[in-house]
């Protein structure tokens, strides 16, 4: 029996589910669904430890490496009759001084905004497609108060927040967001104090999220989305692709047709301006104690037609291998069709500790409350934000 330690849970990995059902892989599978704690996944001993470890934060793989904590995976798996079979953001992320620890599983586009149409429509604030991002600010404060907020917000999750942090700041710009994910990194420059600032736009509009703050804080992603196309509480949401499961299921509920959500790529900083394209996924690694079995598996999933389950029946799944051929809704093809030419990939899943609960999740989450329904002072929000991340990056170091 091979292990397969997830971070899914609900219409995911009953998705995964169906996936392994059709692999006809070489061993049976059991899955152990472990949601936030999937880094537990990667200490475990004994026969509780899982084999394969569906790693939700590529951008730590090279720290286990450096830990002892993987094996290497079969380098062929990176390469077909054609060429490499990943685009090269993944093999940047998967390979460690030339060697393979990982093979990408699941792509999602983090660069997008869902919206409901109809509402839109009647909402008196135009077509949102070529907004920029002082658009969607200036928006925040027409709706604040109304029946419809713009924008929900998931802030129980933590990575909703960084996610949207990181797309203002690579609008703002690539340089800075790209020296942060190389490092050494200075949180105290220009482009992040702007982020900062325009952040504070988006959340210090009295009345400007559904249920106001404290209320932000409890949702969770799905709930979020299900404040657009099934409570109607706003307008649209900030949500990477794997949000189309949720979106369908929303509608339905509400008995809409399809049509009514629409998706626009994160828009850009002025008209005409790149927005940012940030690619976010999981990659399959192996534990120290994995066998030829579990590499069996592993090569297994990677097969290009193994993920059309989960696209073509469930949705919120973008293929990381360039040889998948699926039919993808009308809201995912456009991101599935380009997304191998994203530049950039997710970068709070690329700054180790910085990055995670106690770093960049808690300053976020802390600025939220600061500059929310109290109105709090943005420009003082902000320092203490810069400050908490450079004092958080010496002691990590």
């Amino acid at each position: 029996m091979v292990r397969i330690a997830v971070a899914w849970s609900g219409l995911e990995l009953t998705a995964f589910r169906s996936v392994l059902d059709a692999a006809a892989l070489p061993d049976p599978v059991e899955v152990v669904p472990l949601g936030d704690e999937i880094g537990t996944a990667l200490t475990a001993l004994g026969r509780s430890a899982p084999d394969i470890v569906m790693l939700p934060q590529a951008g730590q793989l090279r720290d286990l490496v450096a830990a002892g904590r993987l094996r290497e995976v079969p380098g062929e798996l990176w390469y077909g009759p054609d060429g490499p079979r990943y685009a090269d953001q993944w093999r940047e992320l998967c390979h460690h001084r030339g060697r393979p620890y990982g093979v990408p599983f699941k792509a999602s586009g983090k660069s997008l905004i869902w919206y409901d149409r109809d509402a839109f429509a009647g909402s008196g604030l135009g077509d949102p497609t070529a907004w920029t991002v002082d658009d969607w600010l200036a928006g925040v404060g027409e709706a604040a108060g109304s029946d419809r907020r713009l924008l929900a917000l998931g802030a129980a999750d933590g990575w909703v927040l960084t996610d949207l942090f990181e797309n203002l700041l690579l609008a703002e710009s690539p340089a800075v967001y790209r020296a942060l994910g190389a490092g050494p990194r200075d949180w105290d420059v220009a482009a992040v104090r702007e982020t900062f600032r325009r952040l504070g736009g988006l959340w210090g509009i009295r009345d400007g999220l559904p249920g106001g703050v404290g209320t932000a804080l409890t949702r969770q992603f799905a709930d979020s989305v299900r404040d657009v196309f099934d409570h109607r509480r706003a307008l649209a949401v900030a949500a990477p692709d794997f949000a189309e499961p949720v979106v369908r299921d929303a509608l339905r509920r509400s008995g809409r047709s399809e049509d009514a959500a629409a998706v626009v790529p994160f828009p850009g900083t002025g008209p005409g301006a790149a927005g940012p394209r940030i690619v976010g996924g999981d990659v399959m690694v192996l534990t120290r104690a994995a066998g030829s079995r579990a590499e069996a598996v592993v090569a297994g999933l990677a097969a290009e037609r193994v993920p059309v389950p989960w696209i073509e029946e469930v949705g919120g799944f973008l293929g990381p291998n360039l040889g998948t051929r699926a039919r993808y809704s009308r809201w995912a093809a456009p991101t599935a069709g380009a997304l191998a030419d994203w530049p950039d990939f997710d970068l709070s899943d690329r700054l180790g500790a910085v990055g995670g609960r106690d770093g960049l999740w808690r300053v976020l989450t802390e600025f939220l409350i600061t500059v929310g329904d109290r109105g709090g002072d943005v420009a003082a929000a902000t320092g203490t934000a810069v400050t908490t991340l450079s004092r958080f990056e010496r002691g990590w170091r």
